[in-house]
């Protein structure tokens, strides 16, 4: 009998744990994991969506959007927009047009670690 997958918990290396932490609280996300069994872990999570970020010796920020573009689906883009600002962080908004009859709008930011975030309007 196959397995059944339920969900998926991506971890992402980083450099600076605290800031790449601290970056996705600011936006709205909470600690579900930071204890003393994996000092060098921290799990966040925001409702369905849960992730990992995980200290490695040796990460470079130069490059992570080689290996990953962090794309999360917003039910509100304005209040992504918003949010973002509150938060300091630097973003483009920009208009994808696919086809001529769809159009979405994205926002481009940089996590603290270089990770590229995308986060897209309607993809609830």
């Amino acid at each position: 009998m196959a397995a059944s997958f339920s969900r998926i918990i991506p971890i992402l290396f980083v450099s600076d744990l605290r800031a790449e932490r601290d970056f996705y609280v600011r936006l709205g996300f909470h600690v579900t994991y930071d204890g003393p069994e994996y000092p060098y872990f921290v799990a966040l999570g925001h409702g369905p969506v849960e992730f990992g970020i995980e200290w490695r010796d040796g990460f470079s920020t130069s490059a992570p959007d080689r290996v990953l573009t962090w794309q999360f689906g917003v039910s509100d883009l304005d209040a992504a927009k918003k949010q973002l600002a509150d938060a300091g962080v630097p973003y483009r908004e920009e208009l994808m047009t696919p086809s001529a009859d769809w159009q979405y709008r994205v926002l481009h930011a940089r996590t603290p670690n270089g990770y590229h975030l995308l986060l897209e309007e309607g993809s609830d």
